[in-house]
């Protein structure tokens, strides 16, 4: 899908996905942006998390991010974050 919408020359893809789908995009570098929404509330380790990405065995495994944006909505925090780019370990 992505290579037809590159064929038609859409530049711009809003993906609004689940913890595997945005673990995929985000592993896969095809991420530019990243908006977050967080409410004020803890819901413990068996939450679902955000990326469905496999367990770090390296620090330099890491995602790091760039903060673009922060803004409070109602209760919420609207984080709005680009990834850095990463090196090779």
């Amino acid at each position: 899908m992505l290579a037809r919408l590159a064929e038609l020359e859409c530049n711009e893809v809003l993906v609004e996905a689940g913890p595997t789908l945005a673990g995929e995009f985000l592993r896969a570098g095809l991420a530019d942006e990243i908006v977050v929404y967080m409410a004020p509330v803890v819901l413990g380790s068996a939450a679902r998390s955000l990326f469905n990405m496999p367990a770090l065995e390296r620090m330099c495994d890491r995602f790091e991010f760039e903060w673009r944006d922060v803004e409070r909505i109602g209760d919420d925090l609207r984080m709005t974050l680009r990834p850095r780019r990463r090196e090779e370990c």
